[in-house]
């Protein structure tokens, strides 16, 4: 320990100041920052061991599921625009919702509220959802950028409910099993995923506001049934979505699970987050197959071209995770762990701190690691502050479910910035922080204290 702070917390400062000195001062690019903080951090696990923990690290990383899926859908988004697919959706889309102010945006959040409610992952959420809204967002007059913000911040809503994996866990943990029920709890914490997802949907209206986003000009939008007799094949992409879902959950799922011949563990090996975007980009490429390249150099122009943004968010990402396996290596969780339960301050104080902690831990670990490491020794600072135990487990969920929107190593980011052609991930990096995981904070604390009522 270093005045008494475990090395873990002086490994992640250091880590993330590192990132911030070569992003902000030195101009650099964001896949630079992101290998130098790794170089930087994996230094804490020892000198001797530097070679040994870069290896270990690194091809742990390149073996994370979420890193082939990222790489995947940037694929699928090419493949999607360049066979004309998504312009078809999109064009049937508006005629439908084009005449709302900013709808494509408000679909995004009530889309990713739906999918939260049958699943937690926030990576399936924001890449499911987002390859229909980002695009569509686009071209309906939101800033790209803006379009990847919003995407990445409504990914986490279904960590804050029920079908979030990490909430049986933290119901299992030795001191919340003795004050609850898994009944008991999960209407509460349904109350606290409803609360946020009311927060997204006043964030579309601020941000519709702000950049002055108008619904689609009346002469662009086409009458329904021409719109849909022109691009009704562009629905068979949702066939791309919905086939490997029905494969998982749902009557299917049940079915499959009771056949002697695929039984769970065949339910339990499709991953969702890689078949959706295998799946979909196979039905784009047939359907819009004439809208390929038909030449050696065009498909080599094509490559060249997508070459920029598959360097930069597959190195970003790569290092991410990296790291996030050698702050694992150093403790980092637990370092934190203890330096909190040695706090003592005003109980509003403490519960404000609890909450960032858990963020700060579930950004560079998953929402499940982070319940396992902290949502103990959590649970027990809020109760002790005063909130009540259902409350402060609707508080907890609700502060793991900023993963997807947290900085600089959640992969939802940069499947976002790659669906809406966002080269440089970076510059949403603020805007995450300040309109979502910030208000996100808020909105768990003012649960905690009772001002947003949830119902026990």
């Amino acid at each position: 320990m270093i005045l008494g702070i475990g090395i873990g917390i002086w490994a992640f400062i250091i880590y993330i100041a590192a990132i911030i000195i070569w992003m902000l001062v030195l101009k650099r690019n964001i896949a630079e920052c992101m290998g130098i903080g790794f170089l930087i951090v994996a230094l804490f696990n020892g000198f001797s061991a530097f070679p040994g923990t870069l290896g270990t690290a690194l091809l742990s990383a390149s073996k994370e599921s979420s890193f082939l899926a990222t790489m995947l859908f940037l694929l699928m988004s090419v493949i999607m625009t360049k066979t004309g697919m998504i312009a078809r959706l999109v064009e049937l889309l508006n005629s439908i919702i084009g005449r709302i102010k900013g709808g494509a945006a408000y679909v995004s959040v009530c889309a990713s509220f739906l999918f939260g409610l049958v699943s937690g992952n926030a990576i399936a959420n924001c890449a499911t959802v987002g390859a229909i809204t980002v695009p569509w967002m686009k071209e309906s007059g939101w800033p790209k950028e803006v379009s990847a913000t919003m995407n990445a911040g409504n990914a986490g809503v279904g960590q804050s409910m029920p079908s979030c994996t990490a909430m049986f866990l933290l119901l299992g943990l030795a001191p919340v099993a003795a004050a609850m029920t898994v009944g008991q709890a999960y209407i509460a914490v349904l109350c606290g995923g409803a609360w946020t997802f009311v927060y997204r949907l006043i964030r579309v209206w601020l941000y519709a506001k702000k950049y002055n986003v108008q619904a689609v000009p009346e002469d662009q939008i086409k009458p329904f049934g021409q719109s849909f007799h022109d691009n009704w094949t562009s629905l068979l992409m949702l066939a791309g979505i919905a086939i490997p879902l029905l494969l998982t959950m749902g009557p299917v799922a049940k079915f499959l699970t009771a056949a002697e011949s695929f039984a769970k563990a065949g339910v339990s090996s499709i991953n969702i987050v890689l078949w959706v975007p295998v799946v979909v980009s196979v039905i784009c490429l047939i359907v819009g197959r004439k809208s390929l390249p038909q030449t050696g150099s065009e498909w080599i122009d094509l490559l060249k071209g997508c070459q920029p943004t598959f360097a930069t968010v597959g190195g970003v990402l790569l290092f991410a995770l990296a790291a996030s396996n050698v702050l694992t290596m150093v403790g980092f969780d637990q370092d934190l762990k203890v330096l909190l339960e040695a706090l003592t301050l005003p109980n509003l104080v403490m519960i404000i701190l609890t909450c960032i902690m858990i963020v700060l831990v579930a950004g560079p670990l998953s929402a499940v690691a982070t319940t396992a490491a902290v949502g103990s020794v959590a649970f027990s600072v809020f109760v002790g502050a005063g909130v009540n135990p259902i409350a402060a487990v609707v508080a907890f969920m609700i502060c793991i479910s900023t993963e997807g929107a947290s900085p600089p190593s959640s992969s939802p980011i940069f499947i976002s910035c790659g669906l809406a052609e966002v080269e440089d991930p970076k510059v949403i990096f603020v805007p995450l922080i300040t309109d979502y995981v910030l208000p996100l904070i808020g909105v768990a604390t003012l649960v905690a204290v009772g001002v947003l009522p949830i119902i026990q």
